[in-house]
């Protein structure tokens, strides 16, 4: 069903904890943070600073910042990154690859629900995710409701 991936999650976040504080934060130090597998963390990153989602601050107090404004940051935008296009029914993109779309009772409703979810996916930013979370961040020096995996 549908289910976003552990990477996905992972990757959310990652940038809801840049999006939270003002200065550069070490891969380690996120990954430390949430008990996050290092490693996995390190990757996000790279794939997300590819992106230009974030970028990487060298030096003695260097990290990870965003690139953009948290306003300026979708929930498609992440998940285009770390996982595969979303696609809720093959033909909503293409019906060629449906056999039988032509008489499909269930496709107009399937590419409606499809559509109102890549909306909401579209219209969903990290800074509206930042904000209404609630978790601990010990670098923003403020508190903030639990972040809850999404996978």
């Amino acid at each position: 069903m549908l289910k976003l991936s552990k990477k996905t999650d992972y990757a959310i976040i990652l940038l809801c904890h840049l999006g939270d504080v003002d200065a550069p934060v070490s891969a380690q130090e996120i990954a430390g943070n949430y008990q996050l597998p290092q490693p996995m963390v390190a990757n996000i990153l790279k794939q997300l600073g590819a992106a230009g989602l974030i970028q990487s601050v060298r030096g003695q107090n260097g990290g990870y910042v965003l690139a953009r404004n948290a306003e300026s940051i979708s929930l498609s935008d992440i998940i285009s990154v770390t996982d595969n296009p979303f696609n809720l029914v093959e033909c909503a993109h293409d019906e060629e690859l449906c056999k039988v779309y032509q008489c499909c009772p269930t496709r107009q409703p399937l590419v409606a629900l499809h559509r109102s979810i890549q909306r909401f996916m579209e219209d969903m930013t990290l800074s509206t995710i930042i904000s209404e979370s609630y978790f601990e961040n010990p670098d923003a020096g403020r508190t903030h409701h639990e972040t809850t995996h999404l996978s």
